[in-house]
């Protein structure tokens, strides 16, 4: 936290989107993917990634590749966070986004609260990050429908 309160680090663009992806299994039925084809996603990723692209206001949206392949959040902790989604609005912003099931709450989910927090403050304004619960509340976090509001109005 010194280093960042000091300017020791700082967010410098280093991840390109490639120009073309291979998955063992994809998705299907969903509009807005960036690529052709997108990776296979859960139930609650298919919900949340589905009523986001149905935004009229998205551009796009892409299911980042797994750890070691696709954008990263270097951690200040014990890993590097590679969030389940990028998203594209027409307004130029970029939004990551992390999908959790309502049972999912320990201190992993915590740290990537706080993590997405600090890279989007230092990432600045065309940067978004959020942590989305189906229904649950927990500090730092929002739920779909809080999500979708938010995303409609940028």
């Amino acid at each position: 936290m010194k280093w960042l309160d000091t300017g020791q680090i700082q967010c410098t663009p280093q991840y390109k989107l490639p120009k073309t992806l291979t998955f063992k299994s994809i998705v299907k039925g969903l509009s807005k993917g960036l690529y052709t084809e997108e990776e296979n996603i859960n139930d609650l990723e298919y919900k949340i990634i589905n009523a986001v692209a149905n935004l009229d206001n998205v551009r796009f949206w892409h299911r980042n590749t797994e750890r070691g392949q696709g954008f990263r959040i270097n951690g200040y902790t014990r890993y590097n966070h590679y969030p389940d989604f990028i998203v594209r609005l027409t307004s130029g912003k970029t939004i990551l986004i992390e999908t959790k099931g309502d049972d999912r709450d320990n201190s992993d989910t915590r740290d990537k609260i706080e993590l997405g927090r600090i890279w989007a403050n230092k990432a600045g304004e065309g940067f978004r990050y959020f942590m989305v619960f189906d229904k649950k509340q927990m500090d730092g976090a929002i739920t779909v429908s809080e999500l979708l509001e938010r995303l409609k109005e940028m």
